[in-house]
C-alpha cells in the first residue's frame, strides 16, 4: 500500500483536536491546481493523501479485518513530520485509557503506532506509540533486534471525541535518520491496539505466518526537499545523593554535575558522550545466593549502556555490566601475618563513555563504544598495630567495542564485532573478534546463520611482592563457531544448529559466556496454528532434541528430549506446558570446579504448566507449577509461582508475584580440600535441601502522562541445609567421607540462610519535553548466616536486626535541542 504526505507551511497544533487546515477533508485538495515542489495535484488525487478503512489484524485473528475503522494522514514541513489518526469506535465508552509510565507500551490501554523505515531497506524502523491516555513509547525494531530503551523527544496529544478518539503526533527530523535526497520514499506502517478485544492490527498487513516485520511495510511518498538538520542536544544535570546506615551517625553526601551530549554526524550517525556519568538512580540488582559453578548474569539499568546498543548485542560479545565491574580483586595471598582486608573494591568508577552509532543510506551499520574506568585499591589492616596499607586492584582500564554490519537483500545481514580491554603493562589485556552472517531466501522462508569468533588473552609477566619479575608473559587463543539452518515461515517450521566452543575460548573481559569447552547440537520442529478453531484462538507446539559434548577431551556429556506448546483460548486465557527427559547417564565436568573431575548425573525428567488469564481484564493472574525428578538419588524439586495484577483505576495498578522452590536430596558441590602444596586431596559433595522463596511487589501511580510514582519491593530468601557429605571420585561417583563441616563456633559452615531485601520508591516529572526531575529513595538490607534451621518468622525477625542502608538521590536534568533553540530565536 502507498500513502502520500502533504507539505504544509502551517504546522498543525498538536492538541488531539483534528481541526487544523491541513487535516480537513478533503484537505482543500480537490480543487487545487497549483504546483507544490514541482508536483501537480489533479482533482482525483486527494484520496492518496489519506487512508480511511479497516486495518488488517495480526493478533488474534491473523489476516482478518480489524473490528473498527481508522483514518490516517501525514503532513510535513521543514522541521518535523506530522501524523494524525482518528480511531473510530462504535463504543466510545469502552475505549481503554489506563495510564502508564513512559515507554510502557500500550499496557492495558488502546494505542496507536506509527513506524518509519526512513531508508526503505525493509530492515529496521523507528517506531512511536501513543496510548488513548497520552502515554508515549518509542523504540527501534527490525533485523537489528528490539531496542525499547531508545528514547527521543517528540510531541503527541490525544482527545476523545464523538467518533472514538484522535491522536496527533509531531516527530522532529532530529529524532530520525534519513537520506539527503530531493525526493524520499520511506517505508511506513500504522498499527492500532484495541485492548478490550486484545486486537492488534496494521494498515499494511503484517502476516504472522511470514518472517519479518519491517519487510511487510507499505510506502510513504510525496516527501520533497527535506533537509536532514543538525542534530545537537545537550542534557546537563545536577545530582545530590545522601547515604546513611542504620546505627551510624555518619551520613555521606555527594553533590555532582555533568552532562550527556548527542551530536549528529552527517545524516546517519550519532555521537553520544556521557561527561561525568551519574548512575545513582538505577534499579538495584536482584541478587541471589548462587550455588552453581557459573556466574550470575544481572540486568543493565544504566541508560547510556541500554540506549542505541542493539548493534553490539550479538553473540554475547558485549555485557555492559563488565564496565565498572571490579576485575582484579586483591588476593588473600597478599596478606601478611595478623593482617586482614578492611576494604576490597567491588566497583571501578566510570570516568567517561562515548558512543557512535548509526546506519548509512546503503545499509552499513557502525557502532563504536569506548569507556574508561578509574583505578581501584584494596585496604589492608594490621590487626595488632592498626596500621593500614593499600594494594592495587584494578588499574585505569579502557573498554572498546567496534561493530560493523551490512544490510543485504531479503532481511539478511553480515557483520563483524571486535571487543578490546586494555589495562596496560603488567596486567591482562584481551581482544575478541567475531564475524557473523544471517541470510534469508527471497521469500523469507528459510534462514542460514553462521558465526566464528577468536578470543585472545594477553597475560603479562608476574611480579611478586618483593618486586621480582617472573617471565611468564604468554597469549592464550580460543575459538567458537556456530552454524544454524531453519525454516522460519509458514505453519510448520524447524531449527538445526551446532555450536562449538574451545576450552580456551574466553570473551568475558567485556562479553558474557557462562561456560566454554562445549560442543552442542540442537534440533526442533514446530507447528503453528494461526486460525481460530473450536475453543482455541491459536496455538503452537514443538518437539526438540539436544546433545552435548565436551570440547576437550571430546567426550559425551548429555542428551535431552523435550516438548512444549502454548494454546490461546477464545476467552484469551492461555496454557503453556512443557516436559523433558534426560535419558541415560549424563556427566557434569563443571560443577566439581576441579580439572580432571566429573559428576555423574543419572536419568532425570521434568514437566510444568503455566496458566494465564485474560490480561486485559481488571484482575488477571498467572500460575506456574513444575516438578523435576531424579529417581536414582530420590531427588525431587517442585516449583510454584503465582502472579497477579489488579488495576484499581486508570492511574493505579497493583502487581504481586511470589515463587517457592523446594529441592529435596539435591547433590551438589560443597568444597575442595587441598594439601599444603595446594594439590587437590578431595572434592566434597553434599546431600542438601534447598528452599527458595521470592516475593516481589510493585505498583505505579500515574498522575498524568508526564508524572508518575513507582514503588518496588523485593525479598529473596534461600535456605540451604546439608544432611551429609560425600567424596567425589574422578569418575563421578559419590563415596562416604569423614568430612565434617562443623566450625570452631559449632556451626555447620556450609549451611546458609541468605536474605536480600530491597525497597525502592521513585518519583519522575517531565516538566518540559525531555527535561526531568527525578527522586529515588532506596532501602537495602541483607544477611547471610549459617542458621538454616530458621522458619519464616524467625528469619524475618533476624533480618530486621541487620543495619539498613538508606539512599536518597535527587536529580535535575534539562534538555536543550539546538533546532528548537534556533527556532525559538527566530520568533524573537
Amino acid at each position: 500500500m502507498n500513502l502520500h504526505a502533504w507539505p504544509t507551511h502551517h504546522a498543525p497544533k498538536v492538541d488531539g483536536v483534528l481541526d487544523d487546515e491541513v487535516w480537513k477533508d478533503p484537505l482543500n485538495m480537490t480543487n487545487l491546481t497549483a504546483s507544490l515542489n514541482g508536483h501537480y495535484l489533479n482533482d482525483d488525487e486527494s484520496k492518496k493523501y489519506y487512508y480511511e478503512g479497516h486495518f488488517t489484524q495480526n493478533w488474534p485473528n491473523n489476516n482478518e479485518k480489524s473490528s473498527q475503522k481508522t483514518r490516517v494522514q501525514v503532513a510535513y514541513d521543514d522541521y518535523a513530520i506530522y501524523i494524525m489518526a482518528q480511531m473510530y469506535d462504535t463504543a466510545p465508552d469502552s475505549i481503554r485509557t489506563n495510564l502508564g509510565g513512559r515507554d510502557s507500551g500500550s499496557g492495558a490501554a488502546d494505542s496507536f503506532i506509527v513506524s518509519f523505515d526512513t531508508y526503505n531497506k525493509q530492515q529496521d524502523c523507528f517506531e512511536f506509540e501513543v496510548t488513548a491516555s497520552g502515554v508515549q513509547s518509542d523504540r527501534i525494531r527490525g533485523t537489528s533486534g528490539w531496542d525499547g530503551n531508545w528514547n527521543e523527544v517528540w510531541s503527541s496529544a490525544v482527545q476523545k471525541n464523538e467518533e472514538g478518539w484522535a491522536c496527533e503526533i509531531a516527530i522532529p527530523y532530529r529524532a530520525l535518520r534519513m537520506p539527503n535526497a530531493k525526493e524520499q520514499v520511506w517505508g511506513i506502517n500504522f498499527g492500532r491496539v484495541i485492548r478490550r478485544y486484545n486486537e492488534t492490527s496494521f494498515w499494511n498487513n503484517v502476516d504472522a505466518e511470514k518472517q519479518g516485520y519491517v519487510n511487510q511495510f507499505g510506502s510513504l511518498r510525496g516527501l520533497y526537499d527535506i533537509k536532514p538538520p543538525l542534530r545537537l542536544t545537550l542534557s546537563p544535570y545536577v545530582s545530590n545523593v545522601v547515604v546513611g546506615k542504620q546505627g551510624s551517625s555518619k551520613v555521606a553526601n555527594t553533590f555532582s554535575g555533568g552532562a550527556d551530549l548527542k551530536l549528529g554526524l552527517g545524516q546517519s550517525f550519532t555521537l553520544d558522550v556521557s561527561l561525568v556519568p551519574d548512575f545513582s538512580q538505577v534499579q538495584a540488582d536482584n541478587e541471589v545466593l548462587n550455588l552453581s559453578a557459573f556466574e550470575v548474569r544481572f540486568g543493565e539499568f544504566r541508560n547510556f549502556f541500554t540506549q542505541g546498543t542493539t548493534i553490539f548485542n550479538r553473540w554475547n560479545q558485549f555485557y555492559s555490566r563488565r564496565i565498572g565491574q571490579n576485575h582484579n580483586a586483591p588476593s588473600d595471598d597478599l596478606l601478611r601475618e595478623n593482617e586482614e582486608y578492611r576494604y576490597k573494591p567491588t566497583d571501578a568508577p566510570l570516568i567517561n563513555s562515548i558512543k557512535l552509532t548509526g546506519r548509512t543510506e546503503k545499509g552499513l551499520g557502525v557502532g563504536i563504544l569506548n569507556s574508561v574506568t578509574n583505578s581501584t585499591f584494596g585496604i589492608i589492616e594490621d590487626t595488632l598495630s592498626g596500621t593500614t596499607r593499600t594494594v592495587d586492584a584494578d588499574p585505569v582500564t579502557n573498554f572498546n567495542i567496534l561493530a560493523i554490519d551490512q544490510n543485504l537483500p531479503n532481511n539478511s545481514t553480515i557483520g563483524v564485532i571486535n571487543t578490546n580491554v586494555y589495562r596496560g603493562e603488567g596486567y591482562k589485556n584481551s581482544n575478541v573478534t567475531t564475524a557473523h552472517t544471517n541470510l534469508y531466501d527471497r521469500n523469507n522462508r528459510f534462514q542460514f546463520r553462521a558465526m566464528g569468533a577468536l578470543s585472545q588473552e594477553f597475560f603479562a609477566d608476574e611480579v611478586n611482592e618483593q618486586g621480582v619479575t617472573t617471565e611468564n608473559a604468554h597469549t592464550v587463543l580460543g575459538h567458537r563457531f556456530d552454524i544454524a539452518h531453519a525454516k522460519v515461515s509458514g505453519n510448520w517450521r524447524y531449527w538445526l544448529s551446532t555450536n562449538v566452543e574451545s576450552d580456551t575460548y574466553n570473551p568475558n573481559d567485556l562479553g558474557f559466556n557462562g561456560s566454554n569447552n562445549a560442543i552442542n547440537f540442537r534440533a526442533n520442529t514446530q507447528w503453528n496454528q494461526f486460525k481460530a478453531r473450536g475453543i482455541y484462538q491459536r496455538f503452537w507446539g514443538r518437539i526438540g532434541y539436544d546433545e552435548d559434548y565436551l570440547y576437550n577431551p571430546q567426550v559425551f556429556t548429555k542428551r535431552r528430549v523435550w516438548v512444549d506448546g502454548d494454546m490461546l483460548f477464545k476467552n484469551f486465557w492461555s496454557v503453556y506446558a512443557n516436559a523433558s527427559i534426560t535419558p541415560g547417564m549424563s556427566y557434569d565436568y563443571f560443577d566439581p570446579r576441579e580439572e580432571g573431575y566429573r559428576f555423574k548425573r543419572y536419568q532425570s525428567h521434568d514437566a510444568g504448566v503455566t496458566v494465564s488469564s485474560n490480561g486485559s481484564k481488571k484482575y488477571s493472574i498467572s500460575i506456574r507449577a513444575s516438578v523435576w525428578q531424579r529417581p536414582e538419588f530420590n531427588q525431587l524439586d517442585d516449583y510454584y509461582r503465582y502472579g497477579q495484577t489488579y488495576r484499581v483505576n486508570d492511574k493505579l495498578d497493583l502487581n504481586h508475584q511470589i515463587s517457592w522452590n523446594k529441592q529435596r536430596n539435591e547433590k551438589g558441590y560443597a568444597t575442595t580440600l587441598k594439601d599444603e602444596n595446594d594439590d587437590v586431596e578431595s572434592v566434597i559433595y553434599g546431600d542438601r535441601e534447598v528452599k527458595t522463596l521470592e516475593n516481589n511487589f510493585w505498583t505505579s501511580y500515574i498522575f498524568n502522562p508526564k508524572m508518575f510514582l513507582t514503588f518496588r519491593l523485593r525479598h529473596y530468601w534461600r535456605r540451604v541445609n546439608y544432611n551429609h557429605f560425600y567424596d567425589l571420585s574422578k569418575e563421578g561417583d559419590l563415596f562416604p567421607t569423614e568430612y565434617d563441616d562443623i566450625n570452631e563456633d559449632g556451626e555447620k559452615e556450609h549451611d546458609a540462610n541468605y536474605n536480600n531485601f530491597n525497597v525502592e520508591l521513585t518519583y519522575s516529572w517531565e516538566f518540559l519535553p525531555g527535561s526531568f526531575v527525578t527522586a529515588m529513595w532506596r532501602n537495602q538490607l541483607g544477611h547471610n548466616t549459617h542458621n538454616s534451621h530458621y522458619n519464616f518468622r524467625e528469619n524475618i525477625d533476624e533480618l530486621w536486626k541487620e543495619p539498613q542502608v538508606n539512599t536518597l538521590s535527587v536529580r535535575l536534568m534539562y534538555f536543550l535541542d539546538y533546532q528548537q533553540v534556533k527556532k525559538g530565536l527566530k520568533r524573537m
